[in-house]
């Protein structure tokens, strides 16, 4: 009777029954994330990337990306322009849905995101 709706899992991504929170935010142009990415944000457009410590050359990033802040709540193509889309604020999620960069790893945001009251489960 009911079926994978466009691949919309909520089990690959959602654990536990934490309060989930969402909200719009700008997608900046240039990435092509999926759903569960962990994003920061650039403080002096507003705009939203996948958070990461340093950039390709391996220097640290400081435009405030690095600091993770929400999940994004669906796959979005930016690759030729911003895109408005939703992302979470709050909420427990499983580990194996979400998508870091590289220069992150689980350990070191864990925390900081229980800060922000996005928990990662196992």
């Amino acid at each position: 009777m009911f079926g994978d709706l466009d691949g919309f899992n909520p089990h690959d991504l959602i654990a536990g029954d934490f309060p989930l929170k969402t909200e719009a935010i700008t997608l900046a142009k240039g990435q092509n994330l999926k759903r569960g990415s962990v994003l920061g944000r650039i403080k002096a457009s507003g705009k939203f990337v996948l958070s990461r410590k340093t950039n390709d050359q391996g220097a640290a990033i400081s435009d405030g990306s690095e600091i993770p802040l929400r999940i994004l709540g669906e796959a979005v193509d930016a690759s030729d322009k911003d895109q408005v889309t939703v992302a979470y604020r709050t909420g427990s999620f499983l580990k194996q849905g979400l998508t870091l960069h590289e220069s992150h790893n689980f350990g070191d945001i864990k925390y900081d995101l229980e800060t922000r009251s996005i928990f990662i489960e196992d």
